[in-house]
């Protein structure tokens, strides 16, 4: 069978992004059930859906600003105190600068930190003594019972 076109499946998308269900996407698209049962499939669909699920959240937004603006009329003082809050909040939100921490900061992370850790704890001597001890190849590495000793010499 052949794949439905662009266009189609792109109508498709729009309509489930929207909530209809597959029969509804099916009658308007006049296709059957079967057919568009098989849209998500579509190499094409992924992309399709999300764009279409974008403009759906956007337009939401704007009619959920929409009534936030209204309810700003409202005769109840606690009412137009929410709604003022809640479009000052956003309007905060959009004008503050996109956070690009990592919101999982991945094993890496952790090890760089533990390294920085680590580096901070010693000072730039320490560090240079330890550097020319690895580097040094005439300086054999230390027995595993000496780093295994406590640095108070209590074992």
């Amino acid at each position: 069978m052949p794949s439905l076109s662009d266009a189609t499946l792109t109508r498709a998308a729009k309509l489930r992004a929207a909530g209809c269900s597959w029969e509804s996407v099916a009658a308007q698209l006049g296709r059957t059930v079967e057919t568009v049962l098989k849209c998500p499939d579509d190499d094409r669909w992924p992309a399709l859906l999300a764009e279409a699920e974008k403009r759906v959240a956007v337009e939401a937004g704007a009619e959920a600003v929409l009534i936030l603006r209204q309810l700003l009329r409202a005769e109840d003082e606690k009412v137009r105190r929410d709604a003022a809050r809640f479009l000052l909040e956003l309007r905060f939100r959009l004008a503050a600068p996109p956070d690009t921490s990592d919101p999982l900061p991945s094993p890496r992370s952790a090890d760089a930190r533990r390294l920085v850790a680590f580096l901070e704890s010693h000072s730039d001597d320490d560090l240079a003594r330890l550097a020319a001890a690895v580097h040094t190849a005439s300086t054999p590495p230390p027995p595993v019972a000496e780093l295994q000793r406590h640095p108070d010499g209590a074992d």
